[in-house]
């Protein structure tokens, strides 16, 4: 399947996880229970979980794998599949409240699937990088910041790859 360069609102259910190699096989996954070391999420029945009181119940059983979850290994070889770029002399006037949204959205993803999470953020001069571990979550950040603040925001794809860049400006 051809996924064009540009990304719009109409093109979201193009971006495609397959042959993540941090991801087990379409099919397959890790036999039965598996709590991540780093960030406590929790795998059973084929989905990881990022829910305290589950972790809690399911930490003493006898036969649990301990292992690394994909974004946990793609943090800590730090290979982003999403990058926002954030710019503009709006960004420095509202930069609490942008960031704000962003962690907001970042714990409401970690919700619902905890392997989508912003890895890294870094300030460098006026702009703001963001790593994120899914090309979608990078695309969902653009999204939610032009509907919030307008602006201008461009969504790169990168051919034959996962790889989503985001640019904001305003």
């Amino acid at each position: 399947m051809k996924v064009p360069r540009e990304v719009g609102k109409h093109t979201r259910n193009k971006i495609h996880a397959e042959n993540d190699p941090y991801l087990p096989p379409k099919g397959k996954g890790l036999a039965g229970v598996a709590i991540c070391k780093g960030c406590t999420a929790v795998y059973q029945n084929k989905k990881w979980f990022l829910d305290v009181k589950l972790y809690e119940k399911k930490k003493t059983l006898k036969g649990i794998t301990w292992v690394t979850c994909p974004a946990c290994k793609k943090t800590k070889e730090n290979v982003p599949n999403g990058v926002v770029t954030l710019k503009g002399d709006f960004l420095k006037q509202h930069k609490q409240e942008i960031m704000n949204l962003i962690h907001n959205e970042d714990a409401r993803s970690k919700k619902y699937n905890p392997l989508k999470r912003i890895m890294k953020i870094n300030e460098t001069g006026g702009e703001i990088e963001i790593l994120t571990t899914e090309g979608r979550m990078a695309q969902r950040i653009g999204s939610i910041l032009f509907k919030a603040y307008s602006g201008e925001v461009v969504y790169k794809k990168h051919e034959n790859t996962k790889f989503m860049r985001v640019e904001w400006k305003r």
